[in-house]
């Protein structure tokens, strides 16, 4: 008996594949999300069927943290080109967190050639702090309980590491220190849970936007530590620019609202006869003095 191809057997198939897959009409509305958009994303087939994609949902945008939800939207591309695209997107996940994805989208046609719709399939460009490259990690790697990023000691470590290394082969690097703005006010108002989970959120999102070659930790209550492989000022500023871009977009659902925060940041390359302290206290002076001009701000010294 031959096998009968019908939508069951589609959406059985849809089901079962390892990526993030779901189809929109030509409005864009959600018709269908399949288990592993809920992993990756963190939204349940129930919260998303019906709606439209464009609907402050995922809140794609690009590398350079520029929202793609309008024209720019690969699947609304492909409706209009009636080719496929492709690109390396963040999207917004139901935690506030961004998450790093490849997509694809190509159109949907009826039986006449028409576009009817539209499918995307994506995928996480992997992010997860085991699985980071950095040449100064040693051994395993201890995480932070609350952001499930690099604690201190794991950051301690590969800060010693990489001064060792400059000391003898001159290999720069600098160091941003990176802390939440107001958040004793989110505190105060939204309590010590929701301030957990803007750390949680902040943490996953810095570690999404990080290079492979660098390293993210939390290095206080309420600071970040990143440790950046660069030669000189400028690709210090330029990382420190984008993370602190790509935090910005980044928001927590709290009982109804959306917590949206910035970051400041503290930058400063590493210099000869730097110990850990020095470095790390130097980057923390360069940061108190950005928060101080209102937050949402970088300094480099």
């Amino acid at each position: 008996m031959g096998l009968e191809l019908n939508l069951e057997i589609y959406r059985a198939v849809l089901e079962s594949v390892p990526i993030g897959v779901y189809l929109t009409d030509r409005k864009r509305q959600i018709l269908f999300w399949n288990t592993t958009s809920e992993r990756i994303t963190g939204y349940l087939g129930q919260e998303v069927i019906g709606r439209f994609c464009h609907d402050n949902l995922l809140m794609h945008c690009d590398e350079n943290q520029v929202a793609l939800c309008g024209c720019a939207c690969p699947l609304a591309r492909a409706m209009q080109d009636g080719r496929p695209q492709e690109a390396n997107v963040f999207l917004r996940h139901k935690a506030g967190q961004r998450v790093p994805v490849r997509v694809k989208a190509v159109p949907l046609r009826d039986e006449f050639g028409v576009v009817i719709g539209a499918a995307e399939f994506f995928e996480v460009r992997s992010f997860r702090a085991t699985e980071m490259r950095c040449p100064y990690l040693r051994g395993n790697v201890s995480l932070d309980h609350v952001t499930e990023i690099p604690d201190r000691q794991a950051m301690q470590a590969a800060l010693s590491a990489a001064l060792e290394e400059f000391d003898v082969f001159q290999v720069a690097f600098g160091v941003l220190a990176i802390a939440i703005d107001n958040l004793d006010h989110l505190r105060r108002v939204y309590g010590c849970q929701a301030v957990s989970a803007v750390l949680y959120a902040t943490a996953q999102t810095l570690l999404a936007g990080t290079r492979s070659d660098d390293l993210v930790g939390r290095w206080k209550e309420n600071r970040f530590a990143e440790l950046v492989v660069c030669p000189a000022n400028e690709g210090l500023r330029s990382c420190a620019e984008r993370l602190k871009r790509l935090v910005s977009l980044a928001s927590v659902p709290w009982w109804g609202d959306r917590l949206s925060f910035t970051v400041s940041v503290g930058a400063t390359m590493v210099r000869r006869g730097d110990t850990v302290d020095a470095l790390l206290g130097r980057a923390e002076e360069a940061l108190e003095a950005a928060q101080a001009l209102l937050g949402d701000s970088i300094l480099l010294v």
